[in-house]
């Protein structure tokens, strides 16, 4: 079973991301409260959350 996570995007929606094909997180520019999560060729997730909240909710997905 591939393990899903449930994060927030901007507008307030929820969006499943599977953890294990995560590339990397950043913080989006000038702000605290929302990262980029880059996955697969070119696709990027905008999502709410610090950057140690949402790493840790992916590892611990």
């Amino acid at each position: 079973m591939i393990p899903f996570v449930t994060l927030m995007d901007k507008r307030g929606n929820e969006i499943s991301v599977n953890p294990e094909i995560v590339q990397f997180v950043r913080l989006v520019d000038n702000l605290d409260d929302e990262c980029l999560i880059v996955f697969g060729k070119d696709q990027l997730l905008r999502v709410r959350g610090s950057l140690e909240e949402v790493t840790d909710i992916l590892r611990d997905g």
